[in-house]
């Protein structure tokens, strides 16, 4: 039986080395951790997305997004766009985004997806179960150091 303390360490880990697979992709790829999190957003959504959702999904700063929305604009991948006047915009991939964004981004998902599968429906289902109570957790214990 391992202790919390054990349990955290090699839950830290994991997630490192979660993030470090992603950036080696990303890199692969020729993105930044940025910009690839964008397009996975983007291809993974089932509606429009605006740059406060991309926001919100990646946890990263406004303006670090806003950056990477620029170079990928200049870049001819996506189309930023009015959408409820000047304080939400839409962001849309362009066909070469689209054309870049399936050779790349909708490669990982498609593993993603595969990896998932290789467990079975009750593995999945309390992996989701056991994450969500963690991150719920944690969520509430961490909300005393909050800045208002």
């Amino acid at each position: 039986m391992y202790t919390a303390k054990e349990v955290l360490v090699t839950f830290n880990a994991t997630i490192n080395g979660y993030e470090e697979i992603y950036r080696g992709v990303a890199r692969t790829f020729g993105l930044s951790d940025c910009a690839f999190w964008i397009l996975y957003f983007i291809r993974q959504s089932e509606e429009k997305v605006t740059q406060k959702d991309i926001c919100s999904f990646i946890y990263q700063p406004k303006q670090t997004v806003h950056s990477a929305l620029k170079k990928m604009v200049k870049d001819g991948w996506i189309e930023v766009g009015d959408y409820n006047g000047k304080r939400h915009k839409y962001v849309t991939l362009t066909k070469k985004g689209e054309e870049f964004s399936r050779k790349t981004v909708d490669l990982v998902l498609a593993e993603e997806i595969a990896a998932f599968e290789d467990m079975d429906a009750s593995e999945r289902e309390l992996a989701m179960k056991l994450l969500a109570k963690y991150s719920d957790s944690l969520s509430r214990r961490m909300s005393k150091f909050r800045q208002e």
